[in-house]
């Protein structure tokens, strides 16, 4: 069986061959809304004087920048973990050689979550003060902008968090993404700060129960209970007025409808007065007040999720967080486009496996979708 590829750079270094052979596995996690972390384990080895090399003369230093490139089988390589060492776990067991060092990282939320502190953006909107705290660790950042701009003269944006925190904090109140990921081209972290991108062209096939099947395994749950629409209410005090703003469900479906609407109509068969929940906290401003309810409406209507594991070697490369993907071979009511919220990759044994949570707001399919992107057969590299 083909094994996948992989390196490891500790402060743009790679590490040495001998220390390479004695990495036995590695567990990757990649969210939405979530670090990325890495989990590396690699066999202890006693000297003759009785020190271990990897704790009494390490290369993994507090701080250290460490960066994992991987390609599965078939696949091309691509850096999937750039960050900094979060935790070093030596485990001792009799005998020796199931003794270990696990070797834990994580990306810049590490540093952003590492001083909490009271900051304001006069004149800026959500956008801007996400680019903001970006450049204080001189990153890069991929952003849209938010609909409402807060005057200073008006009401100012004020942090009283970690970095990390308020950027989850501003990012949810927009219905948008905040993430961490190497760039393609220079391996640098960017930081994600924007909508979930539906319309972006979807990566190879997710296929199961048919020809160049891909998937060990796949299971679906419906959210039936989750609210149609969102309404807010709040007093303007500088307008003197009473603001209102209700999510239109202006979402692109990823399917034929929203289902929130069919799950909707079944409540209301089964004796419910509606499907609306009052949204808390938004801001009392008009443009605020809207953005804040399309947003988390956006949120409630991701209604359909789907777990799964995936077999790299078949998919010939690796399924990536943060973009969608057809899946297929699961009935006409659940086949179609997914967003992936949530991907696992992890190697022991030498065989690589990814588990994923993927998320859609609707049932059915658009018509539009370009099934058929499944990788050609072709012997591994």
């Amino acid at each position: 069986m083909a094994t996948p590829r992989f390196s490891i750079e500790i402060d743009g270094t790679r590490l040495p061959a001998d220390l390479m052979g004695r990495v036995s596995g590695f567990d990757l996690s990649e969210a939405d809304d979530m670090p990325s972390r890495l989990a590396l384990r690699l066999g202890l080895r006693q000297g003759a004087d009785g020190t271990y090399d990897l704790l009494d003369d390490s290369p993994f230093e507090p701080g250290a920048a460490l960066r994992l490139t991987l390609g599965a089988p078939g696949g091309s390589d691509l850096v999937v973990f750039s960050g900094h060492l979060s935790h070093l776990r030596p485990h001792f067991e009799e005998p020796e050689a199931n003794s270990y060092l696990e070797v834990l990282a994580q990306d810049a939320t590490l540093l952003l979550q590492a001083e909490e502190r009271v900051a304001s953006y006069p004149d800026a909107g959500d956008a801007d003060a996400a680019t903001e705290i970006a450049g204080r660790y001189g990153l890069q950042i991929d952003a849209e902008d938010t609909a409402a701009r807060l005057a200073a003269d008006d009401m100012l944006l004020i942090q009283r968090a970690d970095d990390w925190a308020f950027l989850r904090h501003l990012a949810a109140r927009n219905g948008y993404v905040v993430y961490f990921e190497p760039d393609p081209q220079s391996a640098e972290q960017v930081c994600h700060f924007h909508p979930r991108r539906f319309s972006d062209p979807p990566q190879a096939d997710l296929t199961v129960l048919r020809e160049n099947a891909n998937l060990d395994w796949i299971d679906f749950a419906m959210a039936l209970d989750r609210p149609e629409r969102r309404i807010a209410h709040a007093i303007d005090a500088v307008a003197k007025r009473m603001l209102r703003a209700e999510d239109e469900a202006q979402d692109e479906p990823l399917g034929e409808a929203l289902f929130a609407s069919e799950a909707a109509q079944g409540l209301v068969r089964a004796g419910a007065t509606g499907s609306v929940r009052l949204l808390r906290g938004a801001l009392p401003r008009d443009a605020a007040l809207g953005a804040h309810a399309r947003g988390r409406g956006t949120q409630d209507h991701l209604v359909i999720e789907a777990r799964g594991q995936l077999d790299p070697a078949r998919y010939r490369g690796l399924l990536r967080p943060h973009r969608t993907a057809l899946i297929k071979g699961v009935g006409d009511r659940l086949s179609g486009s997914y967003y992936i919220r949530e991907v696992v990759t992890a190697m022991a044994d030498g065989n690589l496996t990814q588990n994923f949570v993927a998320v859609s707001n609707a049932l059915g399919r658009k018509g539009s979708e370009t099934f058929g992107q499944s990788a050609e057969e072709e012997p591994p590299a």
